[in-house]
């Protein structure tokens, strides 16, 4: 009979077992063959537990050593977690909603923790009040790193001095000199963005990716020095941070970049870490991983072995696997380990005062131009532009051009640009967006339609808004960018005039308008193109339907899409997507049980309209 105990250190899991049974303990994230005891080890985790019990069952005979730990594990983290994660109301603070504060007793029992509430819940409030639970309960949370978006980075400051006004916060900008010497100053909080972090930070193992080290690390290449060695530490490094949060911590999905890695090795031991996103996932659950990994490496120490476990698989025509989605067998496992772990609200439960979403579609034809040069390329790989010829040298770029012809014509400029590692100058070939267009002029045409409504229009390609903005000048519209060419004044100076009803339309690329920003004053966002990724799409559908957009009836998202292009195809695969990602988030499950509860979303509903909430002390 297999028996597991805990190690005489008491640091991990040790598993006795006959060796026929070696492939069923295999199957174990992280376990390996200590040969010096004779005797398998598997990391000490409150998952470990529950995978121990999945394989062996009733066979399994626990120590006592090891039921004591999992006995106050489950006690003290688990069950408490569990009670909390689908609560709508708790005591607490009047600064926050009843579910904000129940959010806040979560993340603060659970020590680590995913917060994937609805878009425009109030994540940020309820990570900093959780900082303030910890400090309550004797548990220093300082100092403490923020990483999110740059668009966020002040917004973060206002809601750290709005919740606990006297902290140091620093939100480390400037040069890497200025950078460096912030960092090397006191604070309480110090706020960065993602692509900040691996300036910063050495970088965590991963698989087989061969780390950068210098002579002084066991490197042999001279040329990598100090500065390019990837495992010498660095400033974030230097510091103990006891509580690290990870806002919009999907861009950290892909665990082989550098920028994931030295998250990674950027929060060190610290033992509070909140990782906060309403999409968790982009295309599968395996996406989930790199951000269960961060929270808790003993609970998820291998990707390999987590998608063995739990992802169902498909494969390709060229035998490459693709995740579907949870394996049957095991999804009560997965969300046992998962469930303590993770708090999702969706917009619907808790913010029911806000208005309701409708989703029109409008089909639009390509002009003949485009239509002719959408055909070739498809058929033939190969276009005639105005008697420049374009060709595609890869599906990936047919594809780019078919999503191009899908929205616009377009011509061939040449451009000189530096080679790579050299001065020399080449001749680049570019491919720009011009008119005809008929996403650009079926929108023009529909402008009367919407009225006296604001209006919010996004794109993926900043060629396309730039030819929409040209021609709304040409008009004399007055509208507002934000794009990413512009500096931080335009981009506010556009936010600002479009929120105060100076101007009615802001144009905005998805990468850039996605993330960070407050658009409410918007009853209509139209989409002339959408993002491959779900996350994205649904990242800029939550900048209108937000706290602050209960001014409006409704929310309406209308989608121009082209009829016999690629796009039709692109709307299907990301609605499969969402599809993953509600079997992650069951938030279809959790209304239909708030719905059997309706005293109490009565009295939750009631609180959000109450006049005390709405002096804007609370978070959007």
């Amino acid at each position: 009979m297999p028996r597991a105990d805990l190690s005489p250190e008491g640091d991990k899991i040790y598993l006795e077992t006959l060796y026929r049974e070696k492939d069923r303990v295999k199957q174990i994230p992280g376990s390996s063959w200590n040969p010096k005891h004779s005797i398998w080890t598997v990391p000490l985790s409150w998952g470990s537990c529950v995978i121990l019990r999945g394989i062996f069952k009733e066979d399994l005979e626990i120590g006592q050593d090891l039921h004591n730990w999992a006995k106050t594990e489950l006690d003290t983290r688990v069950a408490p977690a569990n009670a909390l994660r689908e609560a709508v109301d708790f005591s607490g603070s009047p600064q926050l909603f009843g579910y904000q504060r129940a959010g806040v007793e979560f993340l603060s029992v659970a020590g680590r923790a995913m917060l994937c509430d609805g878009l425009g819940a109030g994540k940020t409030r309820q990570a900093l009040m959780t900082a303030m639970k910890h400090y309550q309960n004797g548990d220093n949370p300082f100092p403490m790193l923020v990483v999110c978006p740059n668009s966020t980075k002040t917004g973060w400051l206002r809601e750290a001095e709005a919740v606990w006004p006297g902290l140091t916060v620093s939100i480390v900008k400037g040069s890497a000199a200025q950078r460096r010497k912030l960092l090397e100053t006191p604070a309480h909080i110090y706020i960065m963005n993602w692509e900040q972090i691996r300036s910063h930070s050495r970088l965590a193992a991963y698989g087989n990716i061969a780390l950068a080290k210098c002579k002084d690390h066991g490197g042999e290449d001279e040329r990598i020095d100090y500065k390019k060695c990837e495992v010498h530490p660095r400033e974030l490094n230097q510091i103990e941070f006891k509580m690290v949060v990870a806002d919009e911590a999907h861009r950290m999905k892909d665990p082989s970049t550098k920028q994931t890695r030295a998250m990674w090795a950027a929060t060190g031991s610290a033992p509070f870490r909140v990782a906060m996103t309403g999409t968790p996932i982009a295309d599968a659950p395996d996406d989930l991983w790199t951000i269960l990994h961060w929270l808790e490496p003993n609970e998820w120490p291998t990707r390999s072995k987590f998608i063995d476990r739990y992802a169902d698989l498909q494969y390709n025509a060229f035998g490459a696997p693709i995740v579907m989605g949870l394996k049957p067998e095991t999804r009560d496992e997965f969300f046992q380990i998962v469930n303590p772990r993770m708090r999702r609200m969706p917009k619907e439960l808790v913010l029911q005062h806000l208005p309701p979403t409708i989703y029109e579609r409008r089909d639009v034809e390509m002009t003949p131009k485009q239509n002719k040069a959408y055909k070739d390329m498809r058929d033939k790989l190969v276009t005639d532009l105005d008697g420049d010829i374009l060709a595609a040298s890869s599906p990936l770029v047919k594809m780019t051009r078919l999503i191009q012809f899908s929205s616009s014509f377009a011509e061939i400029l040449i451009e000189q640009r530096k080679k790579k590692n050299s001065d020399e100058m080449e001749d680049i070939e570019v491919v720009r967006l011009i008119e005809p267009s008929c996403k650009i002029d079926a929108f023009v045409n529909d402008m009367p339609d919407f009225g006296n409504d604001s209006v919010v229009v996004f794109g993926v390609s900043r060629q396309l808004i730039d030819l929409l903005s040209a021609k709304l000048t040409k008009l004399n519209v007055p509208h507002g960018l934000i794009t990413g060419a512009q500096n931080t004044e335009e981009r506010q100076k556009s936010i600002d005039d479009f929120q105060s009803g100076r101007t009615k339309y802001v144009l905005c690329t998805i990468a850039a308008g996605g993330t960070g920003l407050t658009l409410t004053a918007a009853r209509v966002a139209v989409f002339l193109q959408r993002s491959w990724s779900n996350i994205e799409n649904t990242q800029a559908e939550g900048r209108v339907h937000r706290i602050g957009s209960e001014i409006h009836d409704s929310i309406l998202y209308v989608d121009y899409v082209t009829t016999d292009s690629v796009e039709e195809v692109q709307h299907m695969a990301v609605a499969a997507k969402g599809e993953r990602l509600e079997e992650i988030l069951r938030d279809k499950d959790l209304l239909k049980r708030a719905l059997l509860a309706a005293p109490v979303m009565e009295s939750l509903a009631k609180q959000i309209h109450d006049k005390d909430h709405n002096d804007g002390t609370t978070e959007g």
